[in-house]
């Protein structure tokens, strides 16, 4: 079987600055290809199987519809382009490789093979459907895969949901008022969800709202949800808490605060602490919580930020308590007053039973996908 190493759609690149060697993918499928959301999985665990977003610019609308999937399979050096499947909600299924994906009102899943079938999982009940809305921000399995997690938007309601794969039928967790999304099944207990809660209009009197914050200023983001339990609010260590996500071993909770760094809470002790002082926007962890990763926004001139301006990306070893960049620079593609009408963002994680870390990067002139072998970074920060 090939490797990113060794496939014919891959490009080597050496950061100019830190020297860690990457392995760009070719745009052989789109235009622009990015990974999906970091917080899915991507891969298949016998590391055959890599699926990714493609977009054929300027066919978008803000944050980033009109996409499309396609799959990279390392046994055969091919990559397969789906553009009957669009790139909704995406979660790989790690023993099979199938993928799981949504429509407006569908959960469906199709094999990596452009003639594979599309199989029908489950259809939103009517009562849970109201315009506009969605199934789920991003699909997560259950511990015992036998479900999907959907926080289903619908108007100013979101409900927390759990979709059986095999009936198709939808449990009804809880009911929320307002922005809620980023759900995510914990990933060794079937009956713990995680979410957030989110800006957001409402639909009815075109009120703007933020994210709440309690009496010190501390953001209250972060909840989690227990199968016929009333939700928990989980504090961040300082004020700033976003794009958080489960530990390997789903006993702690990891989010970013761009000032101060990765935070970490400890569900079984409650303790909060910061483990790792870079102000990331998204981050990730290997299983074993060794390795950290993580991108930074570039800014501008004024301090302004937007949709695909420059990035970096960067690796952390919290055993030797050495970072390094994998890319010092990703290019900005775009400017203030012409954004970019897709989500580029770095969004890296670790994938490939964590042997390689996957970040979306613009160094070669188009966003694409890059890989860097955690093997190699391991040792640069050795």
């Amino acid at each position: 079987m090939h490797t990113v190493e060794t496939s014919k759609h891959f490009t080597k690149y050496v950061d100019f600055c830190s020297g860690v060697e990457s392995y760009i993918l070719n745009n052989d499928a789109a235009p622009l290809q990015k990974p999906v959301y970091f917080a899915s999985q991507s891969t298949s665990k016998d590391c055959r199987y890599f699926w990714f977003v493609c977009a054929f610019p300027p066919n978008g609308l803000w944050e980033g519809s009109a996409q499309t999937m396609a799959c990279l399979d390392l046994e055969t050096d091919e990559i397969y382009y789906h553009p009957d499947v669009p790139a909704g909600a995406p979660a790989i299924d790690p023993d099979t490789g199938e993928l799981y994906y949504c429509t407006q009102n569908l959960v469906l899943k199709k094999g990596p093979q452009p003639d594979s079938p599309v199989t029908r999982i489950g259809r939103v009940p009517e009562k849970y459907r109201l315009f506009p809305g969605r199934v789920a921000t991003h699909l997560t399995f259950s511990a015992d895969k036998k479900e999907l997690f959907c926080d289903i938007s619908s108007g100013n309601e979101t409900y927390l949901t759990s979709l059986n794969i095999q009936t198709g039928e939808f449990e009804h967790w809880y009911t929320l008022h307002g922005g809620w999304n980023h759900a995510q099944f914990n990933p060794v207990d079937k009956d713990l969800a995680l979410f957030a809660m989110e800006f957001w209009q409402d639909l009815q009197t075109g009120e703007r709202h933020r994210i709440g914050a309690n009496e010190e200023g501390r953001l209250t983001r972060m909840w989690t949800i227990r199968r016929g339990e009333e939700p928990v609010n989980h504090l961040p260590v300082y004020k700033e808490a976003s794009h958080e996500w489960w530990s390997g071993d789903g006993r702690k909770i990891y989010y970013c605060d761009w000032r101060y760094g990765i935070g970490c809470i400890d569900l079984d002790t409650q303790e909060r602490k910061i483990v790792h002082p870079t102000g990331y926007r998204h981050g990730y962890s290997t299983r074993d919580d060794r390795f950290f990763v993580g991108d930074i926004f570039e800014y501008n001139d004024q301090w302004k930020w937007y949709r695909g301006c420059a990035t970096s990306v960067n690796f952390y070893n919290s055993e030797t308590h050495r970072p390094i960049d994998i890319i010092t620079r990703n290019p900005a593609l775009y400017t203030q007053d012409d954004p970019c009408v897709y989500h580029i963002d770095a969004h890296p994680r670790f994938v490939f039973n964590d042997q390689y870390v996957a970040f979306c990067t613009t160094v070669h002139g188009k966003p694409s996908v890059g890989f860097t072998s955690v093997a190699h970074l391991e040792e640069m920060t050795r």
